[in-house]
C-alpha cells in the first residue's frame, strides 16, 4: 500500500491515538488475577503499538498537506522511529508470551518505543511549525512533549544499569501522558478544520465561477 492512502486518516489516527494511550495507561495499572494476566499483557502491548502506529499516520497526513515543504530528511528519519516504535512493543509481546529471557528483553525495546515517539513528534512539530501547518501553542505542546519522551527513553535506557533516576520517570511520565492526551486530541480538531476548509475552498470557487 502506497504512503499517500494514510493522508486523509489524520483526525481519526489522533483520536484513536489519544484512546490507545488511556487503553494502556489504565490496563498496565490495573490489578487483575492471575488467570487475566495474558490477557492483559496481550491488550497493553498491541495498545502501545497501536499509540505509536495511529501518532505515525496522524502526523503523515499533517505532513503530507504541504509535503513538498516538508519533505526533509528528518521527515523520512522520524517516520522510520515511529515505524520502530510500533514495531517495538509487539516484539515485548511476543517475547513475554514465549517466556524468553534475554537480557533487556522489556528495557531496550521501550527506550526505542520511548524514543521513537518523542523522536516522530518532535521533528514534525518542528517542521509542521516551519511549513506553517501548525501554529501558536499546539506546535509548541507538541514540540515539548516530544522532548519529554525523548527524556522519558533515556531514562529507561539508563534505568538498563542504575536505578537511581527512576522517581524521575515515575513522576515523568503521568505529565508527559496527560500532555499528549491534550496534543492528540487537538491535533485531531485541528486536522478536522483543515481538511473541511480544504475541502470547502474548491467548492466555493466552483460555485463562484458558475
Amino acid at each position: 500500500m502506497k504512503l499517500q492512502r494514510l493522508a486523509g486518516y489524520g483526525p481519526v489516527a489522533a483520536f484513536v491515538s489519544a484512546g490507545m494511550l488511556l487503553v494502556f495507561a489504565v490496563v498496565g495499572n490495573l490489578m487483575l488475577p492471575p488467570s487475566l494476566a495474558i490477557a492483559q499483557a496481550i491488550i497493553y502491548f498491541l495498545a502501545l503499538s497501536g499509540w505509536a502506529a495511529t501518532l505515525a499516520v496522524a502526523v503523515f497526513d499533517l505532513e503530507w498537506m504541504q509535503h513538498a515543504a516538508t519533505r526533509t530528511r528528518w521527515i523520512q528519519a522520524a517516520l522510520v522511529a515511529a515505524i520502530v516504535a510500533a514495531v517495538a512493543p509487539l516484539f515485548v509481546m511476543v517475547a513475554e508470551l514465549r517466556g524468553v529471557t534475554i537480557p533487556y528483553v522489556l528495557e531496550i525495546p521501550t527506550t526505542l518505543l520511548l524514543t521513537g515517539v518523542g523522536f516522530t513528534l518532535l521533528v514534525h512539530c518542528i517542521e509542521a511549525r516551519r511549513a506553517g501547518l501548525l501554529h501558536g501553542a499546539l506546535a509548541w505542546i507538541g514540540i515539548v512533549d516530544g522532548a519529554f519522551w525523548i527524556y522519558l527513553g533515556v531514562l529507561q535506557f539508563i534505568f538498563m544499569f542504575t536505578p537511581k533516576l527512576v522517581m524521575g520517570f515515575v513522576y515523568g511520565l503521568p505529565i508527559t501522558e496527560l500532555v499528549y492526551l491534550v496534543f492528540a486530541i487537538w491535533l485531531g480538531v485541528h486536522l478536522t478544520r483543515t481538511r473541511r476548509t480544504t475541502v470547502a475552498r474548491p467548492v466555493a470557487v466552483t460555485a463562484a465561477s458558475h
